[in-house]
């Protein structure tokens, strides 16, 4: 008997350790880093499964895996299958991806011209349709231009490079192992935000970051080849108020456009609006802090008013850049 438990107590440990240090292993485009350290807050505690459809870097998965002092089970889902193999990957070898960035990082450090080298991988990544490398897709993505996952209408990888020239590039052996671990009780598959959404019951979390309304409205494609438009938001916008009729907590964020205020309120829900420092431009002058939504469930009959004179701002800013 006491034979079975020590081990048990020793991997448990050795979990606990790793996930307490796990972060994301890939850059993204809007990624909620700043988020997690400037409002941790706004995240509530949870007695079931983790749940994100739009699960990107992770970054939220992984802030919430390291609260754990025990694994918990998740569900994530994305529609970029590249991206989902990836997750697949590290979770199930992580030792394999390791191994295979070290070699690419070497490859790297003796590559003469670094931008030649990148776009030859780039060219070998989009090669590869039927099966991509999670190995080139991490190496790319570490060192393309602020992280972006962007494609031409071929379906091919076009971001150009943007790395520095020296140091290491690609994630470290502890960071794969980490993040492994922290994806053990993790069921990730590459399906629509609403086949992932449609599992939740009560006593789990959801947390979703869709692609941006502002993003959409410039026509900027990050993320996928199909736009995610207004009729998605209004679709997404009556799913959460499902979720919240059952129960279920959730946390959505989004662009503070007057008309996803909007939107978010007229179904019930509890809007928010924070200021976050937006990285993703190509002028630092314009990384500036920009209010983004908060959406939760239950209506905040309290913040009514400051939410009417945002929506004013919002309109006036709108109607003076016109």
């Amino acid at each position: 008997m006491t034979s079975n438990v020590v081990p048990d107590r020793a991997m448990l440990d050795i979990w606990y350790a790793r996930v307490g240090v796990a972060r994301p292993f890939l850059k993204w485009a809007g990624g909620k880093t700043r988020f997690i350290f400037e409002r941790p807050d706004l995240l509530p505690d949870f007695s079931g499964r983790y749940i994100e459809p739009f699960l990107g870097s992770g970054a939220v998965f992984f802030h919430e895996m390291r609260r754990r002092t025990h694994p918990c089970k998740a569900r994530l889902g994305d529609t970029n299958l590249t991206l989902v193999r990836t997750f697949i990957a590290v979770r199930d070898q992580p030792h394999h991806v390791a191994d295979g960035l070290d070699a690419m990082q070497r490859e790297f450090d003796g590559a003469s011209d670094k931008r030649a080298f990148y776009y030859a991988i780039r060219d070998e990544y989009n090669a590869t349709r039927d099966e991509k490398s999670p190995i080139r897709f991490i190496f790319l993505n570490q060192t393309c231009w602020n992280g972006l996952f962007r494609v031409n209408r071929q379906g091919c990888f076009n971001v150009p490079f943007g790395s520095r020239e020296s140091g290491r590039v690609v994630p470290s052996r502890e960071a794969i192992e980490s993040a492994s671990a922290a994806l053990a009780g993790a069921d990730i598959r590459a399906t629509s935000w609403e086949n992932t959404v449609a599992l939740a019951e009560p006593g789990d979390f959801v947390f979703l970051d869709p692609p941006y309304f502002s993003d959409v409205e410039r026509g900027d494609v990050k993320y996928q080849k199909r736009l995610f438009g207004r009729s998605h938001h209004e679709h997404l916008a009556d799913s959460l108020a499902g979720l919240a009729e059952r129960g279920i907590e959730f946390v959505l964020t989004n662009s503070a456009e007057p008309e996803m205020v909007r939107l978010y309120r007229s179904r019930g829900l509890d809007v928010q609006s924070i200021m976050l420092p937006r990285a993703i431009n190509s002028k630092g002058a314009k990384r500036a802090r920009v209010p983004e939504l908060v959406v939760r469930a239950g209506y905040n009959r309290g913040a009514g008013a400051e939410l009417d004179l945002a929506i004013s701002l919002l309109d006036a800013e709108v109607a003076g850049a016109s």
